[in-house]
């Protein structure tokens, strides 16, 4: 026998053990899918934040997701550093956020190179050229004061139209 040989079956209890308790955590509640597509008009939008906040306890879960290409969130549940798409049934809020892109006029490298002053005269410009891009997302959906709800029950799927909000 080699010593990589001796040294895997010497780990092999140790890897085996990883290996197995990879599942579900203990407490994890069990979930069903949750479909969420956000639209602006007829519009999918690309890239939303969508966070849930259960109106009854929930301690040490956060129920969150994004919006692919075709404005469709599948919003999961995240416990204990273990992560499963779906939601547990019940009533949430509904949070969305986007953040509007700006693309940055100077590399990594120049900014890098910048003095401390223009390094700030220069994130407080990009500041301002998001600030005067219209909003995505209108503030009323943003906030934990959101009017967007949702009751999962069983397999559960749901259209926001923004434009509704503004």
């Amino acid at each position: 026998m080699t010593k990589y040989s001796i040294t895997f079956l010497a780990c092999l209890p140790l890897i085996l053990q990883i290996g197995c308790t990879g599942g579900t955590p203990k407490g994890f509640p069990k979930v069903v899918p949750c479909d969420i597509t956000v639209l602006d008009g007829t519009t999918p939008i690309a890239d939303v934040e969508i966070v849930l906040q259960a109106t009854a306890a929930s301690e040490g879960l956060v129920f969150f997701g994004k919006t692919d290409g075709s404005g469709v969130c599948k919003v999961g549940t995240s416990f204990a550093n273990h992560y499963k798409e779906g939601v547990p049934e019940g009533s949430y809020k509904i949070i969305l956020t986007k953040e509007p892109f700006v693309e940055d006029t100077k590399t990594r490298e120049e900014q890098n190179e910048m003095s401390r002053t223009d390094l700030d005269a220069y994130k407080a410009q990009m500041q301002a050229k998001r600030d005067a891009l219209p909003k995505i997302i209108p503030d009323a959906l943003t906030t934990a004061n959101t009017p967007l709800t949702i009751a999962v029950q069983g397999k559960t799927e749901m259209e926001i139209d923004v434009t509704q909000h503004k």
